[in-house]
């Protein structure tokens, strides 16, 4: 997959939402953003940037909490699952793939477009309660391999 189509110019977005400054993300240290109820990935490398789907496809931890290994993964800090920073493939299973989110780069701030976060929600409605303690942090994909973290969440609330 061709990252070209991804950066693209301030005018091609067409309800343009600016989500962090450029001169404030590092270079390859993933930053967070929301738009609507969808947690982004930013990733800064060189002079591009990179937004992706902010969280990890295998338990929902938010990536931005991540890093960069020397390959240029996205590293998710629970369990380790690898995105590729400039696509969103995993490199050890390319079937993986976070959404990657059209953005540009316009008088020092960087751009996406609500239209397309709104479109991506409704084929993937979030399940976050954000208005309620731990809300932000549904598990997506519960697994038997852990079967007290409802209780634990539960407990925890």
């Amino acid at each position: 997959m061709s990252t070209e189509k991804h950066h693209v110019v301030y005018s091609e977005l067409s309800e343009a939402v600016r989500i962090a400054e450029w001169e404030e993300l590092e270079d390859r240290q993933p930053a967070h953003a929301l738009v609507e109820n969808t947690d982004l990935v930013l990733i800064r490398f060189g002079d591009r940037i990179s937004v992706l789907y902010g969280r990890c496809l295998h338990r929902g931890a938010l990536l931005a909490d991540g890093f960069v290994d020397d390959r240029d993964n996205l590293i998710c800090g629970v369990h380790h699952w690898d995105y590729r920073i400039d696509t969103g493939v995993s490199e050890y299973n390319n079937e993986e793939q976070l959404h990657a989110f059209k953005a540009a780069v316009h008088k020092g701030g960087v751009f996406v477009d609500r239209a397309e976060i709104v479109a991506f929600e409704e084929l993937h409605p979030q399940p976050f309660q954000r208005g309620q303690y731990l809300g932000a942090y549904a598990d997506t994909h519960p697994e038997d391999t852990e079967p007290y973290t409802r209780q634990i969440q539960e407990l925890a609330r």
